[in-house]
This record gives C-alpha cells, structure tokens and sequence, in this order.
C-alpha cells in the first residue's frame, strides 16, 4: 500500500516537473479522475456504482479551481487567462459526466454493445431459465408430480413468480427472490440473503 501511495506521489510530481510548461495538460491530467471509474464499472459490470448527484457535485466542485486559475486575470499565479482551456475542461469534464449517467440508466456496457463476445468478463444472468430439479429443490415443487409447491422471497416473505423470468431473480446457489426486493439488497450487501454467498454483479 506505501509503495503504491509513494510511487504515485513520486510519478505525479515528475509528470508536473516534465509538464510546466504546459500548464493546461496538467489541468487535464486533473481532471481524468472519472475516466477510471468509467474503465472500471464496464470491465467488471457494475451497476450504478456512484450516486448522480455525488458525480455531478464532485464535477462541479473540482471544477472550480482550474477555472480559476486559467480563467481570472488577477489570479494568484499569475497565468495569463486561457479562455480555450476552461472551455476544453467543462467539456472534457462534461463528457465523463455523461458517460458515467448514462452508465447509471442503461447500463455499464451500454459503449460496448458492438464489442464481441468473450472480450469482456461474462456477465451472470439473474433471469437465467431454471431447472426443474432447482426449483423442486429451492421449495417449489416438482411439476412432473403435479407438486404444486411454493418459493418465497426471504426479503418481503411473500411468493415469488418462479415461471416469471422478467419479475424474479436467481442467484447462483438458485435462491429465488423478487427483481426489486433483490435489487434493493443489493445496494447494501453483494451476498446472498438466504446462505450469505457472494453475490456477482447485476
């Protein structure tokens, strides 16, 4: 960890060393920190990992400086204003706030569509079509037998439409649960609420 925190300090000091007289790169490298956020959250799948009003409060806040720096003549360095760097920063800032909205509303691969199979770590698909076998297993019968049986969800304890892929969920030790009662504990816990096993990303 002191090593990691330690050479970061030591590669960021060089790139400014190397980067002073460029002033408005610096100021961009900045203001990149959403860039990996983004990376991230398509790479591993997950979904609205950070709150839309923490991203655009953080993006304006941030913002604040360099545009003072570059933008008020009577700043306390002393820069000359460089009205075309404050505009490439709101837009350049602006840029990875949408990608990151859209990221929360349609997804963290909504960019990827076109990229082929296998690229990307797989996804878990909590619709998955369930066996016969699990299902008789998990509570709800088994329909060769005419058992007509019953799965509950263990959040609201009310059934679970088992024959309904779009309105339950399963996760992979084949606990069945409501799509909004797991999607709400999920924002809390990434664990199973029946055995605690680790839950995959939505």
């Amino acid at each position: 960890l002191y090593s990691r925190f330690y050479g970061g300090f030591l590669l960021g000091f060089l790139t400014m060393y190397w980067l002073q007289a460029r002033p408005w790169l610096i100021a961009l490298l900045t203001q990149t920190y959403w860039l990996p956020q983004i990376v991230w959250s398509a790479w591993s799948n997950a979904k609205k990992p950070l709150a839309p009003e923490y991203v655009v409060g953080t993006s304006l806040t941030r913002l604040l400086a360099p545009l003072y720096v570059f933008g008020c003549p009577t700043n306390f360095l002393r820069l000359k204003p460089q009205y075309g760097t404050c505009f490439m920063l709101v837009v350049w800032q602006a840029l990875q706030v949408f990608g990151l909205l859209a990221q929360h509303l349609n997804g963290p691969r909504c960019f990827l569509r076109w990229m082929p199979e296998g690229i990307l770590p797989e996804v878990y698909d909590y619709h998955r079509k369930v066996e016969d076998a699990a299902l008789a297993a998990a509570g709800g019968g088994d329909p060769e037998r005419g058992e007509a049986g019953g799965v509950d969800c263990v959040i609201c304890m009310t059934p679970v439409r088992c024959d309904a892929p779009l309105e339950r969920m399963v996760t992979p030790c084949s606990h069945f649960f409501h799509k909004e009662c797991l999607e709400r504990w999920m924002e809390v816990k990434m664990e199973c609420p029946t055995c605690r096993g680790v839950l995959p990303p939505l």
